[in-house]
């Protein structure tokens, strides 16, 4: 009975990440094969939060939830203050997000770096049940102490619109306020087991690029591994020093910062603001911007380490070759 609750309950949070990373046939197998159910819970309140599954690839994860009443009752208090909180002008969160608070208290390795998300699935005020995922794009592979610990609390909304139309933006009249949902304190026990799904595509190949600006950069590749989920590179990078000359030039006064702190900002931007991009078995070609909100960016002197969290699975027999500048690189 018990394996048989826990076959419905995967299937069932297969079937939300499908909804949120890929729906067709293929998709939805890889979502399987790079899933693992979950039995962590927590009750408080009357509330509970779990854990139905984990999805990972080695640098990349999706920590899928469920939160409910013991009595069956919509999550989200059911006021006058409240029942407007679906209608797309609020962000439901958490004083306490779990994986945020978690990294600021263990050692990190040098040079590791992570993106940490947290998104709430579509839901409407009046819903049993709510499901939302924690995204994690790291710098690079890291191995978890089995299992961790986070805690989240206190759901809130955040409620942010214009009450009215001004000519003057300064002047018009704006709600930004949190609005409190759920008290309560939930400490959850997650295993981040995780396999390495993807392929190791390349190692010492140098490769010319351009920035979104059309600064010319070198790089050499020390790593790219591509999965389903995300695709990780770290490079070494050499920039002309006549780039340098043109950025300066560039120099905006207005923009507070020193001569020098601008032009170190432009060339930290410099060497992860381009496109690699993925041609598809059918010819199609899927861009995989490096400076996109979902990735994670890390240089240190003359290298860069980048991990991208894709919208969407994509399946590596759909994938004919990655191209990095000017470097092509097939993918068996």
């Amino acid at each position: 009975l018990c394996a048989a609750c826990a076959s419905g309950a995967l299937q069932e949070a297969l079937s939300v990440l499908a909804s949120q990373f890929g729906s067709d046939p293929k998709q939805q197998e890889v979502i399987g094969d790079l899933t693992r159910p979950s039995a962590a819970s927590a009750t408080d309140n009357g509330v509970t939060i779990s854990v139905d599954a984990v999805m990972g690839d080695g640098n990349s994860l999706v920590v899928l939830y469920r939160m409910e009443r013991a009595d069956g009752q919509p999550v989200l208090p059911q006021t006058e203050e409240t029942k407007n909180v679906s209608d797309g002008n609020n962000t439901l969160g958490f004083e306490e997000d779990g994986f945020t608070q978690y990294f600021a208290q263990v050692e990190i390795p040098d040079h590791f770096t992570l993106y940490s998300n947290l998104e709430f699935l579509d839901f409407q005020v009046t819903d049993p049940v709510l499901y939302f995922y924690h995204q994690l794009t790291l710098s690079h592979d890291m191995t978890f102490p089995e299992p961790i610990e986070i805690t989240l609390k206190n759901l809130y909304s955040h409620e942010f619109y214009s009450t009215g139309m001004s000519y003057n933006l300064k002047e018009a009249p704006v709600v930004d306020r949190n609005i409190p949902l759920v008290e309560g304190s939930w400490t959850l026990s997650i295993s981040l087991e995780q396999d390495r799904t993807g392929v190791q595509l390349a190692q010492g190949q140098t490769f010319h690029a351009e920035s979104i600006h059309g600064y010319p950069f070198t790089g050499t590749l020390q790593s790219a591994y591509l999965s389903p989920l995300s695709l990780s590179l770290v490079y070494d990078f050499t920039i002309d020093p006549s780039v340098r000359e043109e950025i300066a030039q560039t120099y905006d006064p207005d923009s507070g910062l020193p001569l020098e702190a601008w032009i170190s900002q432009e060339m930290h931007l410099l060497e992860a603001s381009f496109s690699p991009y993925l041609t598809r078995t059918d010819d199609s070609q899927t861009p995989v911007p490096l400076y996109f909100e979902n990735a994670d960016i890390f240089t240190d002197g003359s290298q860069c380490r980048v991990t991208v969290f894709f919208d969407e699975i994509l399946p590596l027999d759909t994938i004919e070759s990655i191209t990095i500048g000017d470097l092509t690189i097939p993918v068996s």
